[in-house]
């Protein structure tokens, strides 16, 4: 009996910690570069591959630059690091906002327009860190998506 409780424990706590990085690994490869604008570098991926996690294949790089204000803007590049001409890409997109709080994911959508080459939005007031921010916009019909893990 001491070792089927014992078992149990440890499964239930192995789920807890695999629920509590399951965001963290990321969608679409793992990137060293630095962003032109001072932000961070993601990885953008279609979002039907981002189940994936790293495996999903690298479609464009994005940086994500926050203002003291408030504002969010995204720019993004080719795989080389070239800003890229987003005129085929749709003028809106959206952007969602990912918070923890006593192990329940608290998510606060806004909206982000496309403006001077670049999305650009206003975040919603953050009280929880960590926190991850989601981006999704359209090109040519397709969606896709990069996410930006542990913010602070």
């Amino acid at each position: 009996m001491k070792k089927m409780i014992l078992a149990l424990v440890m499964c239930v706590s192995g789920l807890g910690l695999n629920l509590a990085f399951a965001h963290d690994e990321g969608h679409g490869p793992k990137l060293s570069d630095t962003g032109k604008f001072g932000g961070l570098v993601s990885a953008v991926v279609l979002k039907t591959d981002a189940k994936k996690g790293t495996k999903a294949a690298l479609v464009f790089k994005a940086e994500l630059v926050r203002s003291a204000d408030g504002t969010a803007r995204v720019y993004l590049y080719d795989s080389t690091m070239q800003q890229l001409d987003l005129k085929g890409f749709d003028a809106k997109g959206s952007a969602v906002v990912i918070t923890t709080i006593k192990g329940k994911s608290k998510e606060v959508k806004f909206a982000i327009d496309l403006k001077d080459n670049s999305f650009i939005g206003k975040m919603p007031k953050i009280t929880k860190k960590p926190y991850n921010i989601d981006v999704t916009v359209k090109q040519n019909g397709r969606e896709l998506l990069s996410a930006f893990d542990n913010l602070d």
